[in-house]
């Protein structure tokens, strides 16, 4: 194993081919440095995983931007009610825009799989978005290290 990984708990076999499969496709893209558009990364991800991410209406993004603005700095980033859950689009685009090497999601165990990286620098991006990636599959993290 990596020094670098986010290890989790496999919740369904089906489930987690699927997120093999995403991975893949991410690590490709990163390696050519060339993302394709979000209704290609969209195709990729079934109707049950896509309910992870926040797909706000342009009246619930106006209304956040509203209570975040007018929430004081200092209470913007511990505010609960202002917390949200990832959006599609922040995730994809995080994934392109870390500075890491995506290096293989894979299973330890029956039970538990490992997704392995290798940053390039710090700081690197961090982990949000491969933990957003492995949840939106229905898997449980149970250990970060790199973050």
């Amino acid at each position: 194993m990596c020094a670098f990984f986010v290890k989790f708990r496999i919740t369904n076999d089906e489930r987690f081919r699927q997120l093999e499969i995403v991975f893949t496709a991410l690590r490709e893209a990163k390696q050519r440095n060339s993302f394709r558009d979000e209704n290609y990364w969209l195709s990729l991800f079934d109707k049950q995983s896509l309910t992870y991410f926040w797909f706000p209406m342009e009246e619930e993004q106006k209304d956040w931007q509203r209570r975040w603005f007018s929430t004081p700095v200092e209470q913007r980033f511990t505010d609960p009610s202002l917390e949200t859950p990832w959006d599609f689009s922040s995730m994809i685009g995080a994934f392109e825009e870390g500075d890491y090497e995506l290096l293989s999601c894979h299973r330890i165990s029956n039970e538990v799989g490992c997704l392995e990286f290798e940053p390039h620098g710090f700081p690197f991006g961090g982990t949000g978005c491969m933990k957003a990636l492995i949840e939106a599959f229905g898997h449980r993290i149970i250990d970060v290290i790199g973050e």
